[in-house]
């Protein structure tokens, strides 16, 4: 089902995943699958030791890479079948088959799939949050303060200065932010059911 949302990762103060979904992104959908994946002290400790390498993606990677296609004759946006293996060897975390992954809520699989990379940049998707008619479910795992922590779209009533979101609020929309509405210890996770039952409010 199309439900648009965000999957957040902040380490060190900074964020490091601002990945946008297409699909699935109530709690009993994509709230669940990160759910299970935090439950797991392994992926947790491999995503935390991996993530002083990860960074988003910026003008200049945008710059470099549409130079990169030009070099491999590609001009329209569509690769033909050597030009995408030659993508996909310079930009194994950007390939279309990849990025379908990515925006079905798989970004931390796929983090962990290529730890042995040097460097991983991720999409820019964390403008998406500023718009609650459109971002409908927003998840924020944050290593600094070690949670994990939902939010809801729709978003009518208001945002204070407190919330994480709030610096995206331009004034004008009648679509604030969207606004929290759980927050568990990354360390003390709750079993599916509490899950599910916080995140009915």
């Amino acid at each position: 089902m199309g439900t648009r949302n965000l999957t957040v990762v902040v380490y060190n103060q900074e964020v490091k995943v601002a990945q946008y979904g297409q699909y699935d992104g109530f709690p009993d959908s994509l709230g669940v699958k990160l759910l299970k994946f935090f439950s797991n002290p392994e992926n947790t400790e491999k995503l935390k030791e991996i993530l002083p390498k990860v960074r988003l993606w910026n003008e200049k990677d945008q710059k470099l890479q549409d130079e990169f296609l030009e070099s491999i004759g590609c001009t329209n946006g569509i690769l033909n079948d050597k030009q995408k293996e030659a993508f996909k060897k310079r930009y194994p975390f950007r390939y279309r088959e990849r990025y379908g992954k990515l925006t079905e809520g798989q970004i931390l699989e796929v983090i962990l799939e290529f730890r042995h990379l040097d460097e991983i940049t991720t999409t820019d998707a964390y403008d998406f949050a500023s718009d609650s008619l459109f971002c409908e479910w927003a998840y924020v795992i944050d290593y600094d303060t070690n949670t994990f922590e939902v939010y809801k779209g729709f978003n009518t009533a208001g945002i204070s200065e407190e919330d994480r979101f709030f610096p995206l609020y331009d004034g004008e929309n009648d679509y604030y932010p969207v606004k929290i509405i759980a927050s568990f210890p990354l360390d003390q996770l709750p079993d599916e059911n509490e899950f599910l039952l916080r995140c009915q409010r």
